[in-house]
């Protein structure tokens, strides 16, 4: 590894260290509000009934295959998602890789707690400038975490390698523009969906202004994206054309979704608000294996 690439891999593993699911998932989060969310499973599961787009991809899928030998989760976080998998008997060996430690400590942690530590186990990795763990997994999974991605083609390829010739790849993930650079028109409707809101909902949750009354939108650039983060949101538009290089679909869900980020942190919402469909950028897409 370069020493560029070093740099900038602990300027995100540094990031994601500080912003764990208990400081990222609160009640300003999009999907806490249950309305929504139940809206978003629905959507995901392509109109079906299932408790959530996890359900979906392994009693849909995977089916009575389950539980399958192996499944590896990218960019696992604090675990959250392989918790789930285990809780419903997805796979008798199931692996998470994140490029930030605390966030992997955090991750084995819960896992032991919930009984677990024999089915999950946690690597602390870049998995684009290392190998995937092993190969002959049933499943690969993304959950928000390939927009992340620096060379689609090259990670994906290597997933297409690492899943068996019968394996899925399942991916819940960003695909909007390129570091949050939106377009005029959109950011004109952010700002007039904004204005509706009374101000009592207004509330900032940001640590710099927490408390505060948000009287306007504020867009960050490109580059401000990327010096906080230097992986957000890097290739996402080109995510759908890339893995269809890569991979046959076999079901494309479109989910829409929150209709700006900036909400997630700036305001409280506490009333049902639907707010997909204009933004339309997070889907829930399930693709097999495509045979070279």
């Amino acid at each position: 590894m370069n020493t560029k690439q070093a740099e900038i891999d602990a300027i995100v593993a540094d990031y994601w260290d500080q912003h764990t699911d208990e400081s990222y998932f609160g009640e300003t989060y999009w999907l806490a509000n249950p309305i929504i969310n139940h809206r978003y499973q629905i959507k995901a599961a392509g109109g079906r009934s299932y408790d959530s787009w996890v359900n979906f991809t392994v009693q849909h899928f995977l089916g009575e295959r389950a539980p399958v030998d192996k499944v590896l989760s990218i960019g696992s976080g604090d675990g959250a998602l392989e918790r789930h998998l285990a809780t419903i008997n997805t796979a008798k060996n199931i692996v998470g890789i994140d490029l930030a430690p605390k966030r992997i400590e955090i991750a084995e942690q819960a896992a032991m707690e919930n009984g677990m530590q024999d089915i999950i186990s946690y690597i602390v990795s870049n998995v684009e400038t290392s190998p995937l763990p092993g190969s002959d997994y049933d499943a690969i999974y993304f959950n928000s975490s390939l927009h992340h991605m620096s060379d689609l083609d090259a990670i994906l390829q290597s997933c297409s390698n690492a899943l068996k010739k019968d394996g899925y790849l399942f991916i819940n993930e960003y695909i909007g523009p390129n570091r949050f650079d939106f377009s005029v028109r959109e950011k004109e409707v952010m700002t007039s969906v904004f204005h509706t809101i009374p101000e009592k909902y207004r509330i900032s949750q940001a640590e710099h202004d927490k408390g505060m009354v948000r009287t306007h939108l504020g867009f960050p650039s490109p580059e401000e994206v990327e010096r906080v983060d230097p992986s957000e949101a890097i290739h996402s538009a080109e995510i759908v054309d890339a893995v269809n290089r890569h991979f046959d679909v076999v079901e494309f869900n479109f989910t829409g979704g929150d209709l700006s980020p900036i909400f997630r942190t700036m305001t409280t919402m506490r009333f049902p608000v639907n707010l997909t469909g204009w933004r339309s950028r997070y889907e829930e897409a399930v693709h097999r294996r495509t045979n070279h």
